[in-house]
Formats: structure tokens, C-alpha cells, sequence
């Protein structure tokens, strides 16, 4: 087992400088820092705008704005302004291909549908 951690590891070594040599910066070398994918999750945004509409309510309460604020910043539409991010979808490369199940899984198991040769029995018993 120790023999494969040391194989296992220089392994990840030349990996890593394969990466580094592909998509690294030519003079140090150094791998770049990717951005995270902009996608939110259904969970996520509801966390987000359930935080946002609290801060709202908060600061109607404490008097920073007033609803006719809030109500004309939606009649102008500033979230037309703020260019949306694109979204990429991922496509599965490969397509499963489903075979069709059995109907009666335990059934005619040693039965055929080809009907048998016509021959005697008296030739079977020789």
C-alpha cells in the first residue's frame, strides 16, 4: 500500500505540472484563479431574496425610505439596467440508452417461442 501512496502522489505531481504548464502564467508559472460559476440554486436565491425583502421592511420601518420609493424604483425598472449574467448549461455528453424490461420477469423462463423440429419420439428415445 505504501508503494502505491508514493506512485499515487508523483503521479498528482506531473498532473499538476501539466496544468500549470497548459493554463498557468508563462513566467511564474502559477495556475490563474476562475471565477465561480454565476448560476444560483432555487434554495439560494430564495435565502437571498428573503434577506433582501427583510432589509426592505427594516429600513421602511426606520424611516430611510418611504414606499413610494420603493414603488417608483419598480415602476422605472432598475433591474432592467443591471445586464443579467449568462448562465451556461451543461449537456450531457453521453445518452443512456434504456433497454426495455421484461414484462413477466419469472415466467416462460424454459419455454421458446420457436415451435420444436417435427420429429418423431421414437427417434429421440434411440
Amino acid at each position: 500500500m505504501a508503494k502505491f501512496n508514493v506512485v499515487q502522489k508523483r503521479r498528482r505531481a506531473l498532473v499538476a505540472e501539466k496544468k500549470r504548464h497548459l493554463h498557468g502564467d508563462p513566467y511564474t508559472a502559477k495556475l490563474k484563479i476562475r471565477e465561480q460559476p454565476v448560476s444560483l440554486s432555487g434554495k439560494r436565491k430564495r435565502k437571498l431574496f428573503k434577506k433582501w425583502r427583510r432589509e426592505q421592511k427594516d429600513a421602511i420601518q426606520n424611516g430611510l425610505i418611504s414606499m413610494e420609493d420603493v414603488q417608483m424604483a419598480v415602476a422605472e425598472g432598475d433591474t432592467k439596467d443591471t445586464p443579467k449574467p449568462s448562465v451556461m448549461v451543461r449537456l450531457k455528453k453521453t445518452v443512456k440508452v434504456k433497454v426495455p424490461k421484461k414484462k413477466h420477469k419469472g415466467k416462460n423462463k424454459g419455454k421458446s417461442d420457436v415451435p420444436a423440429a417435427d420429429t418423431s419420439a421414437d427417434a429421440m428415445v434411440e
